[in-house]
C-alpha cells in the first residue's frame, strides 16, 4: 500500500508541473446531489437521501476534515479526543471513541455519523439497525487521506470543495518532493522515531509516519519492517540515526525536557550521531498520526528538520 501511495504522489508531482492546479467552485445546488449512494472504508453501501445537517464525528481526523471543509456549523457531536481546531472543543462531546456512547449519539439526532475503522467499528451495526446513516472512514496513507477529504465533502453535498482542498494539499506535497528530488539516497539523514520508554515502538512500512519520513527526504531506520514494531535499543545503536523524532501528545504527554533526557541517558546511546549533535526533536504527534489535512503540515515540518540537519 505504501509503495502504491508513493508512486501515486510522484505522478501527482509530475502532473503538477505541467498542469495548473484547478480552482473549484460549487456549480451545482447541494440538494440536487441527493439521493447519493456511497461505499465507505468497510466496503458497505450507504444511501443518503438528503443533505446532512446534523453530523456526529466519532474521530479527531474526521472532525478536522469537517472544519477544513467549512462544515463546522453542521457538527453537533464530537469525541473527547477531537481537540483541533480549538473551536471543536465547543461542540458537545459524545465521549470516548470506543465504546461509543450510543445513548448520547442517539440523543443528538444526527442524520450522518462519521465513524472510525479498527477498534471503533464494533458499535456501528447497532447504530445502523436503529436507522442511522454511518460512514466508516479510515486512511492508511496520504493518498487515502486525500480520498477521505473528497469522500466526506461528497457525502455533505460539496464535492467541489473537497476536490479544491485535496488539490491544494497535493500541491504542497508535490512541492516537498521537488525540494529534495535531487538529493542522493546516501545523503539523506537516518531517522529514528521513538522514546526512552522501556518498550520502544517505531513506525515501519505501511504506516503513515514512515511514508511522511520518506516523502520528507529521510531514511527511516525501521522502514524495512512492517507496521508499528517494538525494537531493541541495540537496533538503534546498530543503525546510528542522524536524527531522533519523539512524538508527543495525548498518547505520550511527558514533559519535553524529560523525554529528551531519557533518550540521552539511555545506556549506549550517548555516542549516537543524533545525541552527540543534539539532533533530538519533539514533535506534535497529531501532525504525524492523525489522518486529516494536518498530515501535510507534519510532512512540511519533517522536511524543515531534515533539510536543516543536512545543511549543517
Amino acid at each position: 500500500m505504501y509503495r502504491k501511495s508513493f508512486i501515486f504522489l510522484v505522478i501527482l508531482f509530475i502532473f503538477s508541473i505541467v498542469i495548473p492546479v484547478p480552482v473549484y467552485g460549487n456549480s451545482q445546488e447541494e440538494d440536487d446531489l441527493y439521493p447519493i449512494t456511497l461505499i465507505d472504508d468497510l466496503g458497505l453501501e450507504v444511501t443518503l437521501t438528503k443533505k446532512p445537517e446534523r453530523i456526529v464525528s466519532a474521530a479527531p481526523s474526521n472532525t478536522e476534515i469537517i472544519f477544513a471543509l467549512g462544515l463546522e456549523e453542521r457538527l453537533v457531536g464530537r469525541s473527547d479526543f477531537c481537540n483541533y481546531p480549538p473551536d471543536a472543543e465547543r461542540i458537545e462531546s459524545i465521549g470516548v471513541m470506543t465504546p461509543l456512547n450510543l445513548e448520547k449519539i442517539i440523543s443528538l439526532e444526527p442524520d450522518l455519523i462519521l465513524a472510525y475503522g479498527g477498534f471503533g467499528t464494533k458499535d456501528i451495526p447497532k447504530l445502523r439497525e436503529l436507522g442511522f446513516k454511518v460512514l466508516v472512514i479510515e486512511a492508511f496513507s496520504l493518498e487515502e487521506m486525500l480520498h477521505s477529504i473528497e469522500f466526506i465533502a461528497t457525502a455533505c453535498g460539496i464535492p467541489e470543495k473537497g476536490k479544491e482542498l485535496a488539490a491544494d494539499l497535493t500541491k504542497r506535497i508535490s512541492t516537498i518532493l521537488s525540494l529534495h528530488a535531487h538529493i542522493p539516497d546516501m545523503e539523506k539523514p537516518k531517522i529514528f522515531t521513538g522514546s526512552g520508554f522501556e518498550t520502544i515502538w517505531s513506525p515501519g512500512s505501511g504506516t503513515i509516519f514512515d511514508e511522511l519520513i520518506t516523502l520528507a527526504g529521510g531514511k527511516n531506520i525501521t522502514g524495512n519492517q512492517q507496521g508499528w514494531v517494538p525494537i531493541s535499543p541495540e537496533l538503534v545503536i546498530e543503525t546510528q540515526p542522524d536524527i531522533i523524532i519523539i512524538p508527543t501528545g495525548s498518547m505520550n504527554p511527558e514533559e519535553v525536557t524529560k523525554m529528551k533526557n531519557d533518550i540521552i541517558k539511555r545506556p549506549g546511546w550517548s555516542g549516537l550521531p543524533a545525541v552527540k549533535n543534539n539532533h533530538i526533536f519533539v514533535v506534535n504527534e497529531d501532525l504525524l498520526y492523525r489522518e486529516g489535512p494536518r498530515l501535510v503540515e507534519g510532512l512540511e515540518l519533517l522536511y524543515e528538520i531534515f533539510h536543516k540537519i543536512r545543511e549543517e
